[in-house]
């Protein structure tokens, strides 16, 4: 079999930005220009996507053919559009009907950590929402907290706390929407004990999983009484490996006589 080798891109196919990565040694790819409209596009469409907002009705598709009228370019467009202006951008009676209803139904359908999930901020996804609220209660509260009481939550650390932080204070106007359009509280999850097996350990995930995403990987960790840790460090119990991890982890891993763990093993450890 030939393995072709391919390059590793140096700048968005759309706007021609920088390519950058958030975390130093992450898998990840990520167009530097914030106004770049591919990105402000899939922006958009992860807002509205089940898992986060469930605005039913509004595909890629629709979304850009929305954006290319002009009619919406970020979420908060999405509570401001009117029946009205949707026939005008072009779609159906009955399809600008259902999207007003839907994004109605969104403004109160969703809890806090849902929400904060939908913002799409650096290192945020459902168990890390989810810890935030159960620490600070409310977004607000998350807004005006110092980097290092973030740090402080289960499963954050310093890194992506340093991310939540700026986030927060480069966002001010539209977390203000968030207040203005959306009526949401949080409820704190039933998290369901699956086993004991994990107790008194702290694992740290790297790399592709085939069995778990990052989210699910972390909710796994904590339902069998681990702990999830945010980064490598002198109080890590397991690095978990899987395909294409991320270097520094390891090697950093490895220098601290951490024990490294393939996927395989997690769920042996696990009872799988």
């Amino acid at each position: 079999m030939t393995v072709t080798k391919i390059s590793e891109p140096t700048v968005c196919p759309f706007c021609g930005a920088p390519v950058v990565r958030l975390i130093g040694d992450g898998a990840h790819l990520y167009c530097s220009n914030p106004n770049c409209k591919e990105r402000k596009l899939q922006q958009l469409n992860y807002f509205v996507t089940k898992q986060c907002m469930n605005v039913d009705g509004l595909s890629e598709k629709t979304l850009r053919k929305l954006q290319t009228s002009g009619t919406i370019t970020e979420w908060k467009d999405l509570y401001e559009v009117s029946y009205d202006d949707l026939i005008a951008a072009g779609l159906g009676e009955k399809t600008s009907l259902k999207i007003i209803d839907e994004v109605k139904k969104s403004r109160t359908a969703v809890s806090a950590d849902t929400v904060l999930m939908a913002l799409g901020i650096p290192m945020i996804g459902k168990v890390t929402a989810q810890k935030l609220l159960e620490h600070f209660i409310s977004i607000k509260n998350i807004e005006i907290a110092p980097v290092n009481e973030i740090a402080n939550v289960e499963g954050v650390g310093d890194v992506a706390a340093q991310y939540i932080y700026d986030y927060m204070h480069s966002h001010k106007l539209e977390l203000q929407y968030v207040y203005k359009y959306l009526t949401y509280e949080f409820v704190k999850p039933k998290i369901k004990t699956a086993s004991a097996a994990l107790v008194g350990l702290t694992i740290l995930a790297t790399g592709t999983l085939d069995n778990f995403t990052r989210d699910s990987i972390k909710q796994s960790i904590i339902e069998n009484g681990g702990k999830y840790a945010s980064g490598v460090s002198g109080k890590l119990s397991y690095l978990l490996v899987g395909k294409d991890p991320g270097a520094s982890k390891v090697n950093k891993a490895s220098a601290l006589g951490i024990k490294t763990i393939t996927e395989e093993e997690y769920l042996k450890l696990i009872g799988k």
